[in-house]
């Protein structure tokens, strides 16, 4: 495995390719307007997305308009949002007011959102400026981003290979330079694979940190909707712009632990757990992250808690949540849906009370196990994904030497622990396979400490060397 820097710099290479932190300095310092930035995203867009299909719909028109009366407001001296003037892409699980909201079906190819989930409408109060909706599987179901509305979203590291899912969409707009910020949903790591595997950085947050409202259109118990973004500095703007209580989402209003933020954290970290299979290169990015903060004033151990594999349940509870939503499709529109979308309905309507039962059981001792495994400590470091991005609709059959299911549990086989937790989780790209790939970590928090979450994953970017030296191939 190679260290990003050794990466050149290719893709697009206009403003919007550039790190959100930085574009608001060039913002505020008149380097550039706003609507040169947005209008580089749009271009950027155009000139790109006809082979990478990130993108479900656009809005350049009123996006344009947007980034006119936010520069207004700048040169008539008004206080500049945290966010002021920043390319929003915004995943098409959400609704944005005015907007197609289609969640990846023919079902709502043609339906428009009349208004802003929240977490949308605090980005575009903090002053992001939404170009359009990144593309989703149907119903944010599969670990491929592909469903019946168009083509399948590609890698821009190699347009060969998928981006993940279910934000895939959402990491190829930021892996390619077309957008600085993005939003993504997740269920069981729809946030963190595809940032891993198209090489940008994502966040879910605890559960319900951010509210979700109107919604949510997925599995309650473990939906959240959380930050994308080229770099870590990203994920914090977006973050501190969307955290809060709401009284419209009763989850979001449940009380958060108020934990010390520490200087010297406590850090674990293991190449895998319960003994999956984890390709060399993926379990080499952990290596290299204990490397790189084996200098540094935290405390580091190599251990891992024994919890069983998370993936048969999770699939198991999920099929059951998607057919509590969403079964009557199968007598509605039987022929609209994807034949995944069709089997994890009939799988979740074949689950006896008996088996649903045992399974929540399970899941609930293996919460609490990792919980309690987490309590005592700050971070706990796993590798990113098991395997590294594959070809479009050719996920891996066998994983360091061992006969696997070709599905997300085996390819990502630990994301859905901050899922089934409800604990925050962040991934951070840092090496590259022999491929040209990029690999990288999870990195587990404690409730509420999305903020030490942050500061460890920007210490490691820091550590790792400038994301500018980390980009794929045009």
């Amino acid at each position: 495995m190679r260290a990003v820097a050794e990466q050149v710099a290719v893709g697009h290479s206009g403003p919007a390719g550039l790190a959100a932190d930085v574009l608001r300095g060039m913002i505020l310092s008149r380097r550039i307007s706003v609507p040169e930035l947005v209008a580089d995203a749009l271009a950027a867009i155009a000139r790109l997305d006809g082979g990478l299909h990130a993108f479900l719909s656009t809005c350049p028109e009123r996006a344009m308009a947007e980034a006119r009366a936010a520069q207004a407001r700048l040169d008539a001296g008004g206080a500049p949002a945290p966010l002021t003037g920043l390319p929003l892409a915004v995943k098409d699980a959400e609704p944005v007011a005015g907007l197609r909201f289609t969640c990846g079906s023919l079902i709502h190819r043609s339906r428009v959102a009349i208004e802003d989930s929240l977490h949308v409408a605090r980005l575009r109060a903090a002053g992001a400026i939404v170009v359009g909706k990144t593309n989703t599987p149907e119903f944010t179901l599969l670990g491929e981003t592909r469903n019946r509305l168009g083509p399948d979203s590609r890698n821009p590291w190699n347009p060969m290979l998928t981006p993940g899912g279910s934000s895939g969409g959402s990491a190829a707009a930021l892996a390619a330079g077309m957008v600085p910020l993005a939003t993504g949903s997740d269920t069981a790591g729809s946030i963190t694979v595809p940032a891993a595997f198209c090489g940008v950085v994502g966040l879910k947050p605890g559960h319900r940190r951010i509210p979700l409202w109107p919604g949510p259109e997925d599995w309650e118990p473990y939906s959240d909707v959380g930050p994308m973004a080229r770099t870590v500095a990203g994920l914090a703007m977006m973050f501190e712009a969307a955290v809060g209580r709401d009284p419209r989402d009763p989850q979001s209003m449940l009380p958060v632990p108020a934990l010390r933020r520490p200087d010297t954290l406590r850090i674990s970290w293991g190449n895998s757990l319960a003994g999956l299979p984890v390709a060399g290169d993926c379990a080499g990015a952990v290596d290299l992250a204990v490397r790189l903060l084996a200098g540094t004033r935290h405390g580091i151990r190599h251990e891992t808690p024994d919890i069983q594999d998370p993936g048969p349940l999770h699939d198991l509870l999920g099929a059951v949540e998607e057919y509590r939503i969403r079964g009557d499709l199968l007598r509605s529109h039987p022929d609209a849906l994807v034949p995944e979308t069709r089997a994890i309905l009939e799988a979740g309507r074949r689950v006896s009370p008996q088996v649903l039962a045992r399974a929540r059981a399970d899941a609930a001792h293996l919460a609490a196990g990792f919980r309690a495994f987490m309590a005592g400590r700050d971070i706990f470091l796993l590798p990113a994904t098991a395997w590294p991005a594959f070809p479009l609709r050719q996920p891996p059959h066998r994983i360091a030497g061992r006969d696997v299911l070709p599905d997300w549990p085996s390819y990502a086989p630990f994301n859905m622990l901050a899922n089934l937790t409800g604990l925050p989780v962040g991934t951070l790209p840092l090496g590259l396979t022999d491929a040209g790939l990029p690999v990288g970590v999870l990195l587990f928090a404690n409730a509420g400490q999305e903020r030490t979450l942050l500061s460890l994953m920007a210490e490691l970017e820091m550590l790792r060397g400038p994301l500018s030296a980390f980009r794929p191939a045009r």
